[in-house]
């Protein structure tokens, strides 16, 4: 277990990210996929499921099923709607749509477009 202490650059809440991890970590630098997905840990995201729901929550979680997990989570059935808020959301991998981090005016645009489903 790896306890980064601080919050990351760009983290909005007072939500720390632990890494949990069973790989071999000793020598061994993440993927370019795993370094992303740890700089996103605590960030605000929006997730938009199959059916058009959108999501709005602190991602907290992932695993190799594609799942997330958003802590601190609203919902919008439509964008005229008020949030629903609805506490931490496990999101199935198969449902989402399309994801979008909130990044930091000064933080670089990545230029690596998410492959949508």
């Amino acid at each position: 277990m790896d306890n980064e202490g601080a919050n990351p650059p760009g983290c909005p809440s007072k939500f720390r990210p632990i890494i949990v991890t069973n790989r071999d970590s000793e020598g061994d630098p993440l993927s370019p996929g795993r370094e992303t997905l740890k700089k996103w840990l605590g960030r605000k995201i929006r997730v938009v499921l199959r059916n058009k729901l959108v999501l709005i929550g602190i991602f907290s979680c992932t695993d190799h099923d594609e799942n997330l997990v958003l802590f601190d989570c609203g919902t919008f059935v439509s964008e005229s709607e008020q949030p629903i808020s609805v506490g931490k959301v496990m999101v199935p991998g198969h449902q989402i749509s399309t994801v979008a981090v909130e990044m930091q005016s000064d933080e670089p645009e990545t230029q690596e477009p998410l492959v949508e489903k």
